[in-house]
């Protein structure tokens, strides 16, 4: 028709174009994401591990031979007189090798101060057994002459013990060969007097 315009543009034109941005923008931020993905996915794994652990304590042990019997009874002690006797000491634990084995005083009852007249020597050494010395051959002394009440005194626990041994394999044993004796100068005064309860300790720590 006359005097219309011919328009040679698109209805709308300018915004078909800003869709095809938009679609064209969003495809470019697919494709990076898409990248950034796939390169954060590791190509190869590997494992290993240790299975089955498990954890025992060791243990330390000792024995004797006196079949809970007692080493001493003695009446009618005198001046001089000595009285000896022998116990086997075993360890068997499983711990190899422990620290040394130490030998110290549980005590005693007294019924005035004969303690202090009962001359104590210990030996440490092989042979012999409980309420037997015979082919009893000592390897050293641990405790020499001096009086059952210095000993109950001095060795009063493991850090205190007297001894040498030191078991360096399971089983191993020792012998000890205790001799007490009422010293000669024991005056009147100790008549009648007793000592009783006495106990000798072994004890052993790895």
């Amino acid at each position: 028709m006359a005097g219309q315009g011919v328009s040679t543009g698109t209805p709308g034109g300018g915004t078909a174009k800003m869709v095809v941005l938009a679609l064209a923008a969003m495809a470019s931020l697919v494709g990076v994401s898409a990248v950034v993905v796939t390169s954060s996915i590791a190509a190869f794994t590997d494992s290993t591990s240790t299975s089955g652990n498990s954890f025992t304590a060791g243990t330390v042990d000792l024995i004797d031979d006196d079949l809970d019997a007692v080493m001493f009874s003695v009446p009618d002690l005198v001046p001089g007189q000595a009285v000896s006797d022998c116990i086997l000491v075993t360890y068997q634990g499983t711990v190899a090798d422990p620290a040394a084995v130490k030998l110290y005083s549980g005590g005693y009852t007294d019924s005035g101060d004969l303690g202090t007249y009962l001359n104590l020597t210990i030996e440490e050494g092989n042979g012999g057994s409980f309420g037997n010395c015979a082919g009893f051959v000592p390897d050293s002394i641990i405790e020499m002459g001096g009086t059952l009440a210095d000993f109950d005194t001095t060795h009063t626990d493991y850090a205190t013990g007297a001894g040498l041994w030191d078991p360096a394999a399971t089983p191993d044993t020792k012998t000890y060969r205790v001799t007490v004796s009422l010293d000669a100068a024991a005056p009147d005064s100790e008549q009648g007097e007793s000592v009783t309860a006495l106990t000798f300790a072994w004890e052993v720590q790895s």
